[in-house]
């Protein structure tokens, strides 16, 4: 499935990281195509599955990968709760440095995200 942006950002820091797969790189890397300017990024799992071609569980078991190495930061979701998810929507901080800092709530409630870096409806 083509996505609507042209590029994204991976962190470089990630891109020598011996302790994370080739498949955990690429999904770090599918996540990346969905982040906003500041780094927030809400794709859900089984979006990322969907266009990864492999199950939610493998995406699950890869974000907590990227967790454990610190690629990945969970922010507290904001928003409505979909009617069949587990809980309120996925909503991740991937810091391009490693010293990086999500940044202050009062910025993510106000979040943009452009249409071309929205998740498509898979």
């Amino acid at each position: 499935m083509p996505l609507n942006m042209r590029y994204s950002v991976v962190p470089s820091w990630m891109t020598s990281e011996t302790e994370i797969s080739h498949a955990t790189y690429r999904t770090l890397a599918m996540m990346c195509c969905f982040t906003s300017a500041n780094g927030i990024c809400y794709p859900n799992q089984f979006t990322l599955a969907k266009l990864r071609g492999v199950s939610q569980q493998a995406i699950s078991q890869q974000i907590n990968n990227l967790r454990a190495v610190g690629a990945v930061i969970d922010l507290e979701p904001i928003g409505k709760k979909h009617p069949n998810a587990f809980q309120r929507g996925n909503q991740y901080f991937i810091p391009l440095m490693p010293s990086d800092c999500p940044p202050p709530l009062e910025d993510i409630k106000n979040e943009y995200l452009s249409n071309n870096r929205r998740p498509p409806n898979v």
